[in-house]
């Protein structure tokens, strides 16, 4: 027994993550869990442009945006009016949600210790890593989609892979792609994420040429418009909202398009840490949040509606990217067709590799490398989530299962009190302050412990923003055509009212039970996230790696104060 027990010592011991020991900190540290240092803060402005044209806007999950929207009885010109409305909102939020990492250079994870406690963030942790799987999955399945129809233009007969899985859910066409794409993903999951700048800029600007040549071509092609934009509910078969249900059709569009972002508003400081200066992530995230997801949404509507004119035959609309490309393929029937749908599937491939490796999987990876820190690094976590994709079986959850769907899809019930905790945290309690050195304790010593590691505030707070709004989602879930009186007007204001009220309860509770130092924040720079005093950058030994003195941290400890 002693020789086992050895080797599963020695096993551990290997595959164990060197903790970084330059700083005088309870809990154990890594290089991509401790604040960053300036060498590891790459991205300019520009740089979070690219990102967010990827990971926000141009990609299947953008395309297809105003499907939703069409299915509750707005027409294009209504679905567009929310879309722009919604996503100039999310602008605002993400540069909100993303202020701690761009200002203090931690995590997520880390931060929401601040405000749930050392222990306590475990909770919303749960809520995120599972997020992360989940749309890692549906992800992964889109870009595999768009894998196949490559595959299909090179080599039809690659379609006659028609035997069916799953219970019918997909064919040994679909699945072969799937493990195609995820092992293409795995190699670009090795390069660390303040790598990821320029890959980023080259798929933001081939995927952006791909969707407005799809457009030009499909209205010459379709001479205008299209028929959906004629008369949607001819096309698309559901009856125009009218009247009051039009006022209540059209917040719930502007909820639904939020709530379809509220993970990525959620947990932006992953991305801002990655800022060299605060004010880098602004413009981008005023700018291309809501134009980006604007364009690329309208494109979708007005390519769907083309479709609708141009292929009659379809049996249902052409939503998806994909859907649409295969298509242009089927009736086209030109060589010159096939190479322009395979060089589009290229494109959206290469913009899904950016939703898939760096909004969703990168996100757990560091998730799951402040969870657990002796075991995971980012990449680590990267790989675990994307063979979780099986796990998660996306052909069943996109195919099957629309209660799920339905359930995942509206987070928001979920997210946006939290949200309102951590605003109201954050901004107006702490006036964004943060002492970092606390955020890493384990113990009372942490201004952070609260009770027993958990701030209970915080958990009353979110229960006061949820409860009332669970019965408008088990409505949508299990009778999504009923309206259940009062129930149902409030799950459509779902993320704004969650938001406000857990916000709300969290300031009054603050009120009466006030949280312990406030704006409390370290003397020195004990981590080197503000001066140029080189840092741990690594997994190399403690003898090859740089460490800050505490005379160096001395000389760029005023500069916290000058960050406050």
């Amino acid at each position: 027994m002693a020789p086992q027990t050895s080797l599963v010592s020695r096993l551990a011991r290997r595959i164990e993550v060197q903790r970084d020991t330059d700083t005088d900190v309870d809990i154990y540290v890594n290089k991509d869990t401790r604040p960053l240092p300036p060498s590891r803060r790459p991205y300019g402005p520009w740089h979070f442009v690219g990102l967010w044209m990827v990971t926000g806007s141009f990609n299947v999950g953008g395309w297809t945006t105003g499907s939703s929207l069409i299915s509750l009885g707005l027409n294009v010109w209504q679905s567009m009016l929310a879309i722009i409305i919604a996503n100039v909102f999310i602008g605002f939020v993400c540069i909100a949600g993303g202020h701690p990492g761009a200002k203090w250079h931690i995590g997520f994870p880390i931060w929401m210790k601040q405000n749930w406690g050392i222990w306590g963030y475990l909770f919303p942790m749960a809520i995120r890593v599972f997020l992360s799987f989940v749309w890692t999955a549906t992800n992964t399945w889109y870009g595999s989609q768009c894998l196949k129809l490559l595959f299909a233009c090179i080599w039809p007969s690659y379609l006659n892979l028609n035997t069916k899985l799953a219970s019918g859910a997909m064919e040994v066409s679909d699945f072969v792609a799937f493990i195609i794409y995820v092992l293409l993903c795995l190699p670009l999951m090795w390069f660390k994420p303040e790598s990821y700048k320029r890959p980023f800029l080259v798929a933001s600007a081939t995927v952006a040429t791909t969707v407005f040549v799809l457009l030009i071509w499909s209205t010459k092609r379709a001479g205008g418009g299209g028929a959906l934009l004629a008369d949607v509910s001819g096309v698309s078969g559901v009856a125009p909202a009218t009247g009051g249900a039009l006022g209540w059709a059209f917040v719930a569009a502007v909820t639904a398009n939020i709530g379809s972002m509220t993970t990525h508003m959620w947990s932006q400081s992953d991305y801002t840490r990655y800022a060299r200066k605060p004010g880098d992530q602004v413009l981008a995230q005023l700018i291309m949040v809501p134009l980006g997801t604007i364009v690329v949404a309208c494109i979708g509507l007005v390519c769907t509606s083309c479709a609708a004119t141009l292929y009659p035959e379809e049996t249902k609309l052409l939503w998806q990217p994909y859907a649409f490309l295969d298509a242009v393929r089927k009736h086209e029937g030109t060589q010159g067709a096939r190479a322009g749908v395979a060089f589009a599937s290229i494109a959206f491939m290469l913009s899904q590799f950016g939703m898939v490796v760096a909004s969703n999987s990168v996100v757990a990876g560091i998730d799951l490398a402040a969870l657990l820190p002796r075991w995971f690094t980012v990449r680590r976590g990267g790989y675990v989530t994307v063979a979780a994709a099986f796990i998660m079986q996306p052909w069943s959850l996109l195919n099957s299962a629309t209660n799920f769907l339905t359930v995942v899809g509206s987070f928001n019930v979920f997210l946006g009190p939290l949200m309102g905790v951590m605003f109201a945290d954050y901004f107006l309690l702490r006036g964004t302050t943060v002492k970092l050195t606390d955020l890493y304790g384990s113990g009372p010593q942490s201004i952070y412990w609260y009770a027993r590691g958990w701030n209970w505030r915080a958990a009353l707070a979110w229960i006061a923003g949820v409860w009332f709004l669970l019965p408008g989602l088990a409505q949508r879930a299990t009778a999504p055509s009923d309206v259940w009186p009062g129930w149902t007007r409030l799950y459509q204001l779902s993320w704004f009212l969650g938001c406000l009220v857990a916000g709300l309860a969290y300031l009054v509770l603050d009120y009466f039970w006030p949280v312990p130092e406030r704006t409390a924040v370290d003397d020195l720079d004990y981590f080197g996230t503000f001066g140029e005093a080189p840092v741990l950058d690594g997994v190399g030994s403690l003898e090859e790696s740089s460490v800050v003195g505490v005379d160096e941290k001395a000389k760029v400890g005023e500069r916290i104060r000058d960050v406050v």
